[in-house]
């Protein structure tokens, strides 16, 4: 009996002393304490593979995605059929996952309702859609003691995104060209600047075309430099248009200031 009170008493001392290590705080255990708010997330991804002719589905894989704050944890992923770990966190999970027919099954159906459903819905509308881009050349000066002229092709507000822009000088293609990434506008358009250093000559002709969907055909946008006497006297004619606005405006003023100032005749009176 005594031996058995003895148990029990060691039991009851066990117990509370596992119940001292569940309840005591993160600084008396020496780990981190878990943040006060924190973010478990799940995304589900249709990658869809369409021939670039006429839009025809061709293969669908769909992924669903689980997060813990801003690291990804598991997957599952339609081609394989299974859920894939990519963090340690994640591993007793996705492991459960696997050995879930139902689970496993109902990923899968995935496929079909949620993907190839919306599919149907969203693809008339992002394979019909079609944007024209604006094409326009920029040149900017490097330094005028070496003559270098960097020409900018702006290529902007297009969609779909797929797109070829080429530079050629006096019908000649240009190959050494820094391209910038394509980048969205946030309206379902997007932009891309290509550019090439030259060093113009009187007579070049620079040409940026762009081959889009979205044309009948190539659109080439042309640039030709000018020369410092054509510089010179398309000021002259700016300056000369400008002065002659200003003496048209002070003459129109004064005229009718004029007018304005002169006494209106009266007609005669006859006496009798």
């Amino acid at each position: 009996m005594m031996g058995g009170s003895c148990g029990l008493d060691l039991g009851v001392l066990l117990g509370a002393a596992v119940l001292a290590v569940l309840v005591s705080p993160p600084e008396v255990l020496g780990v981190e304490e878990p943040p006060e708010h924190f973010l478990f997330q799940n995304k589900g991804e249709c990658h869809f593979s369409a021939s670039s002719a006429n839009g025809t589905l061709q293969r669908i894989r769909y992924l669903d995605r689980y997060f813990w704050g801003r690291q990804e944890l598991f997957y599952f992923d339609s081609d394989r059929g299974r859920v894939v770990a990519v963090a340690e966190l994640g591993e007793p999970e996705f492991e459960a996952w696997n050995k879930d027919k139902d689970v496993l099954r109902t990923e899968m159906a995935n496929v079909e309702v949620f993907c190839r459903h919306n599919y149907a819905i969203h693809a008339p509308f992002a394979h019909a859609r079609r944007v024209q881009p604006k094409v326009k050349i920029t040149p900017t000066e490097d330094d005028s003691s070496s003559h270098n002229t960097l020409l900018i092709c702006t290529v902007a507000g297009f969609f779909p995104p797929k797109i070829e822009i080429k530079w050629f000088r006096n019908g000649k293609e240009e190959t050494r060209v820094w391209t910038t990434d394509v980048t969205r506008n946030g309206d379902w358009t997007f932009q891309i600047q290509v550019m090439l250093e030259a060093q113009p000559e009187r007579g070049d002709v620079y040409a940026c075309q762009v081959d889009h969907t979205s044309f009948e055909g190539r659109v080439t946008v042309q640039w030709e430099p000018q020369s410092d006497s054509t510089k010179s006297k398309m000021w002259t004619g700016i300056v000369g248009i400008v002065l002659g606005l200003v003496f048209v405006a002070t003459g129109l003023t004064l005229y009718l200031k004029n007018k304005k100032g002169r006494s209106i005749p009266q007609p005669a009176t006859l006496i009798s």
